[in-house]
């Protein structure tokens, strides 16, 4: 084999070797691009893949294609933190954090379905917030059916969710995420608009979840959007969404009162956040929309479900709501719990792609849905029930530390419990005396605590010292805490002559990963050996043969 025939089949490897090592990523990110842009797809990157681009401030970051929305905290609706003499039922709201959210830790539930996902949160708040995007060119009449999957991570402390007392990276006495789907037809850009079409709430916990919902559209323009709201201002409050889609599944003829398609005086300006919806002074009723829920409902008016079952008799947990139904929100309760009679409908939500053939479609939509505030001046201050739960406080001599309460492990005397509410007033203490246990506090008002440990000075907490739970509609929460007696002081000696030593594991030294590429690092070293070892050669041969 002559050196020139050699230098040519080394070039070729080494072209090969460039093609395994750098190409192999940019591929099978290409071809999961083109997998989710399926035929008949309206969405512009609808798998919420890169570039994430920057909006406004250095803590929103969206995929291409999408935009940010989200309310902006103050006032008494929505407040920015909550100080001391705030009601039970207050909660701090925020602006959160959007992020991607590759690469992620083996360890934790997967967070995107493939490739990247969007990610948002924030810690220690809530947040009414979410991405939407715009799409035109429809046709007038069509029926659109809008999907995409969800998953929330809901985590009250780092010790449940990332400690040794919950899974690792799964939701730690978790509150209700709040997430749906909607679709304006009109083509707005505010989530709180009347022409939205919502999908129902769901709570999809530590695994994606299809949520959906379809409409029909009256012009040439839709927005859909996607919703979250957790309930608690916990730890981590974070949603992530991944694989949306929108597609035509039929046509129906143009209703007789089409709403506007493009931007006008009523619409928020593409990239821009919604406003907050301020309630004015006496507001008592409100209207029932598409996907309304009691939960939500009491979600917004800054009132616990209780509060809001007191305020309409009729009603209980397990009402169906119409639309139109007038309620009442705020106040004296209703006299009559009668619900109003619900007009025509004018929008339907779907579970799934309806299937009636495409012939047989009607337009579903004849006029923007409408909502209602009623003001009036209430005459009496009320009362509002507010549900009592509690706790029950238990210490235990935990013999053989396994931070279970075993047969024959007594009661243990002398362990202080410290409970405060969300303000971090002080609600509670008590003192174990090793013979009246479970200790049970039952006239705590529905809202957030924590519950702090002291064991005494001779002993060592087998269990948690801090704890924090949510108390709703009548729960009652034990805390059960154990610890063992410390054990006797002792003296280590070293041989003469012998010095500590440390030792630094191969796993420790040699298998970080490279700039978030998931790449480990002694891959990417050995292909990079391979290269300019394949390169010497080249040149080698190369300068032999001149």
């Amino acid at each position: 084999m002559s050196s020139r025939t050699l230098s040519r089949l080394m070039t070729g490897l080494l072209i090969i070797v460039m093609i395994a090592v750098l190409g192999a990523p940019i591929g099978s990110a290409m071809a999961r691009s083109n997998q989710r842009q399926a035929a008949g797809e309206l969405l512009t990157n609808p798998g919420f893949e890169s570039p994430f681009v920057q909006e406004g401030t250095s803590d929103i970051f969206v995929a291409n294609g999408w935009q940010a929305w989200y309310i902006i905290p103050g006032g008494v609706t929505y407040p920015t933190d909550c100080p001391n003499g705030a009601p039970a039922t207050c909660k701090p709201y925020r602006i959160p954090v959007y992020r991607n959210s590759q690469p992620q830790d083996a360890r934790i539930p997967p967070r995107a379905r493939s490739g990247n996902s969007q990610q948002w949160g924030i810690q220690y708040a809530v947040y009414v917030a979410g991405v939407y995007q715009r799409v035109s060119g429809l046709t007038p009449g069509a029926r659109l059916h809008f999907s995409a999957y969800l998953q929330g991570f809901n985590c009250s402390n780092d010790r449940g969710c990332f400690g040794g007392v919950g899974r690792y990276g799964y939701s730690y006495e978790p509150g209700d995420m709040q997430t749906r789907v909607g679709i304006d037809p009109t083509g707005g850009t505010s989530a709180f608009s009347p022409n939205v079409v919502w999908s129902g709430f769901q709570n999809p916990l530590d695994a994606f979840s299809l949520q959906e919902v379809e409409a029909v559209v009256p012009g040439n323009t839709a927005t859909v959007f996607i919703w979250s709201s957790p309930t608690f201002p916990e730890k981590h409050t974070d949603v992530y969404v991944d694989d949306a889609s929108l597609t035509v599944v039929g046509q129906g003829p143009v209703p007789a009162t089409a709403a506007p398609t493009e931007p006008g005086a009523t619409q928020q300006p593409a990239g821009t956040p919604s406003p907050v919806p301020t309630l004015p002074p006496g507001t008592t009723t409100y209207t029932i929309q598409s996907g309304d829920t009691l939960f939500a409902i009491a979600l917004r008016f800054n009132l616990t479900l209780d509060q809001l079952l007191a305020l309409n008799p009729g009603l209980t947990r397990d009402s169906i709501l119409q639309i139109g139904q007038v309620i009442n929100v705020a106040g004296t309760p209703n006299a009559t719990a009668q619900p109003t009679p619900p007009p025509a409908p004018t929008a339907t939500a779907t579970s799934a792609p309806s299937p009636t053939p495409a012939s047989t479609l009607t337009a579903t939509i004849t006029s923007p849905l409408t909502s209602t505030l009623v003001t009036s001046t209430p005459t009496v201050t009320p009362t509002l029930a507010i549900a009592n739960s509690g706790l029950c406080l238990t210490a235990y001599d935990d013999q053989n530390g396994n931070a279970e309460r075993d047969s024959g492990e007594a009661l243990l005397p002398g362990v202080q419990f410290v409970v405060k509410d969300t303000d971090g007033k002080t609600v509670a203490t008590y003192t174990t005396d090793g013979v009246k246990e479970p200790h049970c506090l039952s006239n705590l008002a529905d809202g957030r605590y924590t519950v702090s440990v002291t064991p005494p000075a001779d002993r060592t907490a087998t269990t948690d010292t801090s704890y924090a739970m949510a108390l709703l509609s009548d729960t009652t929460v034990p805390i059960i805490f154990g610890s063992e007696s410390k054990p006797a002081p002792s003296q280590l000696t070293l041989p003469p002559g012998a010095a500590p030593t440390l030792a630094v594991t191969a796993e420790a030294a040699g298998t970080r990963s490279s700039g978030g590429s998931g790449a480990p690092l002694g891959l990417l070293a050995g292909g990079a050996m391979i290269l300019l070892a394949a390169a010497a050669l080249a040149f080698g041969l190369s300068s032999r043969r001149k």
